[in-house]
């Protein structure tokens, strides 16, 4: 049982990290952005283009994130199930990362018809923007009395 549980607690806290990120990213339309509209001098067909990309995409991405949520729910069940045996958890998380793989897959093929809309050049412009993103993000997670880029002794 100590395993289970253990089993248990990583499992969900995996599931909450891995769930936060692609609601995150799919209410982030950068294309309706200003300062990625002029960043990029996207035209109005581009971004008449990309929002149909989002908008063709969306209902799919709604449904299969329900279905991994359906899943999860249904693999913490089984997991706090005291007449669950190994096999029906191992089969209730393969229904979880089978979901979660068909939502990935579907969002990698949005991202990439996205990515078709764009020039070389804006391409390369938003990998920039995006770094810099994250680079300021970061930097805002880090505690302000740590030092950074410092080895360790």
């Amino acid at each position: 049982m100590p395993i289970l549980r253990k089993l248990f607690i990583c499992l969900s806290l995996s599931l909450v990290v891995a769930s936060a990120q692609p609601a995150a990213a799919q209410s982030f339309k950068w294309w309706q952005m200003e300062r990625f509209q002029k960043g990029l001098t996207l035209t109005q067909e581009q971004i008449d283009r990309i929002e149909a990309i989002f908008q063709t995409a969306e209902p799919s991405l709604r449904a299969q994130k329900a279905a991994l949520d359906k899943a999860e729910h249904k693999l913490s069940k089984v997991i706090t199930d005291t007449t669950s045996d190994e096999a029906m958890v191992l089969q209730a998380a393969e229904r979880v990362e089978s979901a979660r793989a068909e939502l990935s897959r579907t969002r990698t093929l949005q991202l990439f018809r996205m990515r078709r809309v764009l020039s070389d050049e804006q391409n390369t412009k938003m990998k920039e923007m995006h770094d810099a993103d994250r680079r300021d993000r970061e930097r805002d997670r880090k505690p302000k009395g740590e030092l950074r880029d410092q080895p360790c002794h």
